[in-house]
């Protein structure tokens, strides 16, 4: 017999936020606009939704990697930005799109989106498009990090508190939290999950390791500069890019004037690196569903790709996986899956050190900054504040870190909590 499931309001909520959508014209006009470019918004929205079938009899083996490139064009179109090219194998489909990217597996989408696109205003056509091959939503993530130029954003990305009036419209159970300090760059996380169980799902093996750079290394930022004389892959090269997952299928475009993104594909995983190289508001972000045993080396070549000034790192898994990650034992810099050391010996120091552990799934944040900015002068220290963001000062001065809860409808699972379940849930279940 079928688990018992709470419907989601799927039908009667399917009004685009959005009016009809702009062409593709409209789209390359306003991406190409000089001073969007100069002030461009480099921090990603990430909308990730993972589904189960309404029906086991209707649920194609396919699932949402049947749908037509048509309709995810039009989708795409909601939030204002275009799909470039698409790789894929036999487990996923990753597009590479005008901001950023999207990854299909037959009952998960990974849709990141940068600038002042519109994320959100696809929802209620992605549950469209999912009901259409006979998906029903299990768990709804939705982060990004606190925007640089916020003032520039769209409805309902104006702020955070309006992403998640936004998503609570169409998801029930949505828990929002701010992670990190509210007077410096944090990151901004919402879940939505279904309560029910689907045992075949929640046993699946789910990590996600990102890190999102700033005040970016100028010399390290020349191979993401277009040259007509050097293609996508020279750059990829050039940078050590290529070398992250040897043998990786990568698929790279570089922007003109300036801007790179690449998708690259590694049996059941991806990741995904978007480049903003101007000296004005030099970002860049790193992801990866990719599982290791320890992430370490990866965020180190990662780091010495980019140069950042200062970094945010996120791991996140659930529990089943998060335990089988290597762990250094006897010092408090150990981290599953991460030596803190090994970072710290990159002439770093710890900003954040933030540890969740919600019902079946943890999330570790860290937060670091070079030892000395003093000595990097032509790299930029921006930081833009958004609605939740109060000026320096209006917080406590002996807080390191602080996490808050927006229009939740539930709380933080603290570390001691004796009813937490050691399940073996994909993240969010």
């Amino acid at each position: 017999a079928e688990s018992p499931r709470t419907e989601w309001p799927m039908d009667k909520k399917l009004k685009p936020l959005a009016n009809t959508p702009p062409s593709t014209a409209e789209i390359l006009r306003e991406n190409n606009n000089s001073s969007n470019m100069h002030n461009f918004e480099g921090p990603e929205k990430v909308f990730e939704v993972w589904f189960v079938p309404e029906k086991r009899s209707e649920a194609t083996k396919m699932g949402l990697r049947a749908v037509k490139r048509s309709k995810w064009e039009y989708m795409l179109s909601l939030v204002k930005c275009q799909i470039i090219s698409v790789v894929g194998n036999e487990s996923l489909d990753a597009y590479l799109l005008s901001e950023s990217s999207m990854f299909v597996y037959p009952r998960q989408l990974v849709l990141k989106t940068c600038g002042t696109t519109t994320l959100l205003n696809a929802v209620p056509e992605v549950l469209k498009i999912a009901k259409s091959v006979g998906l029903a939503v299990e768990d709804v993530f939705y982060n990004r990090q606190n925007f640089f130029f916020p003032d520039k954003q769209l409805h309902p990305h104006r702020s955070f508190s309006d992403e998640v009036k936004a998503l609570d419209t169409y998801f029930k159970y949505g828990a929002a939290y701010i992670v990190g300090k509210l007077n410096g760059n944090h990151w901004n996380f919402y879940n939505a999950e279904k309560k029910h169980s689907v045992p075949e799902v929640n046993i699946e093996e789910d990590v996600t390791f990102e890190m999102l750079m700033t005040g970016l290394d100028a010399k390290s930022m020349r191979p993401f500069y277009y040259d007509p004389k050097l293609s996508s892959k020279q750059a990829s090269k050039a940078s050590g890019i290529d070398g992250f997952f040897p043998g990786a299928e990568i698929d790279d475009h570089v922007f003109e004037p300036y801007g790179y993104s690449m998708n690259g594909l590694v049996k059941d995983g991806y990741f995904t690196i978007h480049v903003t190289p101007q000296n004005s508001c030099s970002f860049a972000s790193f992801e990866t569903n990719i599982i290791l045993q320890d992430y370490t080396e990866l965020a180190i070549r990662v780091l010495q790709c980019f140069k950042p000034s200062q970094f945010i790192l996120t791991l996140m898994g659930n529990r089943t996986s998060m335990q089988k990650l290597n762990r250094v034992s006897g010092t408090r810099y150990s981290k599953p899956g991460l030596d803190v050391r090994k970072l710290l010996n990159q002439d770093f120091h710890i900003e954040d050190d933030i540890l969740l552990k919600f019902e079946h799934y943890d999330l570790i944040f860290l937060q670091l900054m070079k030892n000395h900015p003093e000595n990097h002068p032509k790299r930029n220290n921006i930081f833009g504040a958004d609605e939740t963001s109060p000026q320096r000062g209006n917080i406590d001065p002996n807080s390191e870190a602080s996490t808050q809860l927006l229009g939740s409808k539930s709380t933080v699972p603290g570390d001691n909590r004796d009813d937490r379940k050691e399940g073996s849930k994909k993240k969010g279940q």
